[in-house]
């Protein structure tokens, strides 16, 4: 057996998470709110879209697979940590499991916007295969269908598999196949054409080192189905029944936060509580580094910067978890921040408590903008310029 992880350490980053990341940025190009992975196996894809990074609009998705050790694995990963519950997520979010084939209809997956097949038509017998487009583009009719499968002309760059000779083996000892562009083309131009979509080819993938060898295109090839603005969907989805003959293994609803909305003035308050520590802890951080550089320059005289002794740095004498109504004193033996200190907007935005109480960073930037400006200074819109010094809860 030969598997592409064979060769994971050729491609940077892996092979696996340039896939993820693709598929990723092809849903946030659509704004895409429901996702169903057809063939999802041990719901690697799906475990990756469930962090809430605000990359996304999913607020639903849907895996199924049938095969039981992989389902079991998938369930695993979907269903939500302790985690989820103690850092809320700033939309909701619900995810089922299904057992079954992706040859058999079922009525639940009308209502999915976009369809992701990745790594999973090679793997299928010929009349699965034949009937896939039929299904996907012709019954369920997404608004997008991704397709990724192995592209069988990258394989001359792995010795070991003899492409172009009578002793040749494909990437996996399961694979039925592995088309060359031109063949997935063919067979993506065709469902296209039969069900009005529009296509477009991607390459993913190349190995370290031959990024400017294109002659045979990329590792992976990718297939996004378009659904054009011309071709309504037709009636078959609303007027015939397929029944649910797909086995529910695990619906999940994970936590998020949903409070009331604050007033103005506890949003400020607590903003403001964030931009302080941050002060704190940036200069905390300068100042530390400054004086163990110094004591290093003395042994070393190369050297010039140091990292953070994480063994004495606590995050939580720097930044609190929670919010209080008491006032929070910072611990630590640096008080005073150094100014003036350029926080970045990123920073800001990247504290979940933020995001959930702005709900937009243009909201977050509007309250930022109606601090003291004699002490804090909106930069471009991408930096907060604190221009005073304080004591953290003073």
């Amino acid at each position: 057996m030969l598997s592409e992880d064979r060769y994971a350490g050729f491609f940077c980053p892996p092979l696996w998470r340039q896939r993820r990341i693709f598929i990723k940025d092809i849903l946030t190009r659509f704004n895409v709110k429901s996702a169903l992975d057809y063939g999802c196996g041990e719901a690697a894809v799906l475990s990756f879209l469930i962090p809430d990074n605000n990359d996304t609009c999913l607020v639903k998705m849907a895996g199924i697979d049938v095969c039981d050790e992989s389902l079991a694995e998938a369930v695993d990963r979907c269903t939500p940590w302790q985690t989820d519950y103690e850092q809320l997520r700033s939309t909701p979010l619900v995810l089922d499991i299904y057992k079954g084939s992706i040859g058999v209809v079922d009525d639940r997956f009308f209502e999915y916007e976009a369809i992701i097949c990745t790594e999973v038509i090679e793997h299928v017998y010929a009349d699965t295969l034949n009937s896939f487009l039929d299904i996907t583009l012709g019954i369920y009719q997404p608004q997008i269908l991704i397709v990724t499968t192995p592209n069988g002309e990258y394989n001359v760059n792995f010795p070991q598999l003899k492409y172009g000779t009578d002793e040749s083996i494909f990437r996996h000892d399961d694979h039925k196949f592995e088309w060359t562009r031109n063949e997935f083309e063919t067979w993506c131009n065709n469902g296209a054409e039969k069900y009005g979509y529009n296509v477009e080819y991607h390459g993913i993938g190349l190995l370290h080192g031959k990024y400017d060898e294109l002659k045979n295109g990329h590792c992976t090839q990718a297939c996004i189905f378009i659904q054009s603005n011309d071709t309504p969907r037709t009636p078959t989805t609303t007027t015939k029944s397929y029944g649910t003959p797909h086995q529910l293994l695990k619906h999940n609803e994970f936590p998020y936060f949903n409070e009331p909305a604050l007033p103005k003035e506890k949003i400020m308050q607590e903003l403001l509580h964030y931009v302080q520590s941050l002060c704190i802890s940036e200069t905390y951080l300068q100042t530390n580094n400054n004086e163990a550089s110094k004591e290093e320059e003395k042994e070393l005289l190369d050297i010039n910067l140091t990292t953070m002794n994480w063994d004495t740095f606590n995050i939580e004498d720097v930044i609190p978890s929670t919010i209080t109504d008491k006032p929070y004193i910072c611990k630590n033996t640096c008080k005073y921040t150094t100014i003036p200190l350029n926080l970045p907007i990123s920073n800001l935005w990247s504290i979940l408590r933020l995001r959930q109480i702005c709900l937009t960073v243009e909201n977050m930037l509007h309250l930022l903008s109606l601090l003291d400006n004699d002490k804090y200074e909106l930069v471009n819109g991408t930096t907060l310029q604190v221009k005073t010094s304080f004591e953290l809860g003073s």
